[in-house]
């Protein structure tokens, strides 16, 4: 009899060991799964709390400037804020700064957050700007990786310098219905030329009583129209 009390004891104390290295490599498993998600996952939600900030924004226009704009731009966004204030206002050299404006916004790829954020898109007309975004989307930011986390890798281009060839008024049927436009001609150069459009053909035309927007953009200074 007692060899068998002996044998029941050592048994229990046998389990009551195999319970704590369980309950421990647990509480292990379940401090390291706490770490790894704070190293991978929980500096990324605090990066994507930053938001960019707008520098300034033109009242009743819808154009803005943000911080991650360029010196490019920053520079043709306040001659657009000068011709804006003209009184009264050239349309025309209005017209070819929206131009100008567009081409930098929609090409400079690097101040892009992810696809999503299609530039130029407070340039163009407002019928026409859904329609504009899936295109450029499908298109030129196709390949765009994500950068909501500030840790993209790759090397996109930058507009550094753009030249207007010529700026002249237009009939342009938009609707079936003509109406007075702008066309500029332009081309451009980036940081590092990654083999992304160098020219275009901007058709600028009213999109409310004040406001101009872009209604037709071909990257060729040979532009053909419907």
């Amino acid at each position: 009899m007692a060899r068998v009390v002996k044998t029941e004891k050592m048994s229990k104390k046998k389990v009551k060991v195999r319970v704590f290295v369980i309950l421990f490599l647990i509480i292990i498993a379940g401090v390291l799964c706490f770490f790894g998600y704070k190293k991978f996952f929980g500096k990324k939600d605090e990066k994507q709390k930053v938001e960019i900030r707008v520098l300034d924004s033109i009242k009743d226009y819808g154009y803005s400037l943000s911080e991650n704009d360029s010196e490019l731009f920053r520079t043709e966004y306040n001659l657009l804020k000068d011709a804006i204030n003209e009184d009264p206002v050239d349309t025309a050299k209005y017209a070819t700064q929206v131009a100008k404006l567009f081409v930098i916004d929609l090409y400079s790829l690097n101040s892009k957050v992810n696809k999503y954020d299609v530039g130029g898109k407070e340039y163009y007309h407002s019928s026409k700007i859904l329609m504009f975004e899936q295109k450029v989307m499908d298109t030129i930011y196709s390949t765009l990786q994500d950068n909501s986390y500030g840790d993209r890798k790759q090397e996109l281009p930058n507009v550094n310098k753009i030249d207007v060839k010529s700026s002249q008024e237009i009939e342009y049927t938009m609707d079936k219905e003509k109406v007075k436009g702008y066309q500029v001609k332009m081309e451009w150069t980036y940081d590092k030329n990654m083999g992304y459009d160098t020219k275009g053909t901007v058709v600028v035309c009213q999109d409310s009583e004040n406001r101009w927007s872009v209604v037709d953009f071909q990257p060729t200074l040979e532009p053909k129209y419907k």
